[in-house]
């Protein structure tokens, strides 16, 4: 099978320019630690960084150092609680692919 341009298999032609801009950096990290993260949360759901340790073979400090690149890039948020409180599950913050 060719290789897919990771840019172009994540984001929409309906997406802002913003997204495709970050779809675009994220082709950089695909196969590191933050690309592992990124499809894991994309693939299986929202995740606190013990759950992605179990998951994606990662420490929780590595998880850590990456969520936080892939915060100020737009394409993961902290899941929020109705009331605008972080989520936490196993004593860390929740995340979710955006």
């Amino acid at each position: 099978l060719p290789m897919l341009n990771f840019a172009e298999t994540h984001s929409r032609a309906t997406d802002p320019e913003t997204s495709k801009a970050a779809a675009r950096k994220a082709s950089a990290f695909h196969e590191s630690h933050a690309g592992r993260i990124l499809l894991a949360l994309q693939n299986n759901g929202p995740a606190s960084a013990k759950h992605l340790e179990r998951t994606t073979g990662l420490s929780v400090v590595q998880i850590d150092r990456r969520t936080c690149e892939l915060q100020r890039l737009g394409l993961i948020a902290v899941v929020l609680t109705d009331d605008g409180a972080e989520v936490v599950r196993e004593g860390c913050r929740v995340w979710k692919s955006v």
